[in-house]
């Protein structure tokens, strides 16, 4: 994998992580399969994607206010799941002077159009982990990564079928976000894999 250079930040991202083909075949199993839901904010309104959550037992948390409990995980699920642990450098590891635990929970987001989005954040909390990778299926929607008090310092339609993995202190100094763009009308996918530690709570 090309690891960006980013000051700050430990990305690394490959654009054919997936072959065009296996990459449509596992977004339509995946908007068949998976078990979408739109949940309800902090303050009453709907989160603008649907979502889905599986995982191993007991990787439930609670974030912003939602309860998250793992489902089980489906065979389209799992075989991705042992890719992209396959394909993370060994080094994102390393650097933090951490033991190669995987993968064990995955996010799955639904953004249905381009009116679909998520806003400005960081997957800063201890429980998830320091490493986040994120396979992107279906329509390329544009991603922007900024640091903490500064501007934009990456900015790409992640295309089909592609991996980025964010690690090191990417999350404690920096934030991304999925923009709105009310012209798109395909649907889109990401997988945001990570290390859930149990027995916590992320509020």
């Amino acid at each position: 994998m090309e690891l960006l250079r980013i000051s700050g930040a430990e990305i690394y991202y490959e654009k054919r992580f997936l072959e065009e083909e296996e990459a449509n075949q596992a977004f339509r199993n995946l908007f068949e399969r998976c078990t979408w839901q739109r949940r309800m904010g902090p303050f009453g309104h709907p989160v603008p994607r649907d979502e889905a959550y599986y995982g191993d037992p007991e990787t439930s948390y609670t974030y912003s206010k939602r309860e998250y409990q793992p489902l089980p995980w489906i065979p389209e699920l799992q075989s991705l799941r042992m890719r992209v642990q396959a394909a993370t450098p060994s080094i994102a590891y390393e650097n933090l002077g951490l033991a190669n635990t995987g993968y064990n929970a995955v996010l799955c987001n639904l953004y249905r159009t381009g009116m679909d989005s998520v806003g400005l954040h960081a997957d800063a909390e201890p429980e998830m982990g320091p490493i986040i990778a994120s396979v992107s299926l279906g329509q390329p929607r544009l991603f922007r990564l900024k640091k903490k008090k500064a501007g934009v310092v990456f900015s790409e339609r992640l295309p089909n079928g592609s991996l980025l993995i964010m690690a090191g202190e990417t999350q404690k100094r920096f934030v991304h976000e999925v923009l709105k763009e009310p012209e798109i009308q395909q649907p889109r996918i990401n997988l945001t894999l990570r290390h859930v530690q149990t027995g916590h709570r992320c509020e």
